[in-house]
């Protein structure tokens, strides 16, 4: 949980959100589509949502694209890209494009923690005060869904099993061992054009397994674009 490349990877907002989240308009409603974290959406937890999320974004498994190039998984539920943002508050933005009646998961804000090849311990779960004081907004078309109010509607906390090992050039990075994070799962949004934002930063220190300290501070955004696929 040290280097830039790993955090870039560790803590996404929008979704990450996703991330973990997966949100769209229902009916034109943002928040009618918007699935708390102890919801079974299409057919898989929030939690085995983000196991996929993140084993696919770091490699350890491979799923199917759609005619936009996004990865897809389950019936139609598209794994929403995320912004290259660094953490920094460096604003970030993505072009997506999602057919008609595609859901989609977008990881918002997590972390993973790591084990080490050089004997540092595994890093340390985090306490649930990190998660329930962030500052965090998520908008879908103007539509606040996502604040520090309702923010634990949406967390989730498993071990990967098995890890997701690491090349050896990460070294002393082994492997991704768990997920603490927050995510949303939604509906499918209408056709049109769509706007996601998310601010995000955590006000207390995330602590990795060598004592190192860190704030990370997303302000995303997804130009989403639905169409009928041709």
């Amino acid at each position: 949980m040290k280097t830039d490349r790993l955090k870039s990877f560790m803590l996404q907002t929008k979704t990450l959100l996703l991330t973990t989240v997966v949100v769209c308009a229902l009916a034109g409603s943002a928040f009618a589509g918007t699935l708390p974290g102890h919801a079974n959406a299409f057919g898989s937890s929030l939690a085995e949502w983000q196991e996929l999320f993140w084993r696919w974004a770091f490699g350890d498994v491979s799923l199917p694209t759609d005619n936009n190039g996004n990865a897809t998984a389950g019936k139609n539920v598209v794994l929403m890209p995320l912004p290259d943002a660094p953490g920094d508050g460096t604003p970030g933005s993505i072009d997506v494009t999602l057919n008609v009646g595609q859901a989609f998961v977008l990881p918002l804000w997590n972390v993973l923690g790591t084990s080490y090849d050089d004997g540092t311990p595994n890093d340390p779960a985090l306490p649930l005060s990190l998660f329930q004081t962030l500052d965090i907004t998520l908008t879908i078309d103007g539509a606040t869904v996502v604040t520090s109010a309702n923010v634990m509607d949406y967390y989730t906390a498993f071990a990967f099993d098995p890890a997701i090992a690491l090349p050896a050039e990460w070294s002393p990075y082994e492997a991704i061992v768990w997920l603490q994070g927050i995510a949303v799962t939604h509906t499918p949004l209408s056709k049109g054009q769509h706007t996601i934002t998310l601010d995000v930063k955590n006000t207390e220190p995330v602590i990795d397994g060598m004592g190192n300290e860190y704030v990370f501070e997303f302000h995303n955004t997804w130009h989403v674009t639905v169409k009928t696929k041709k």
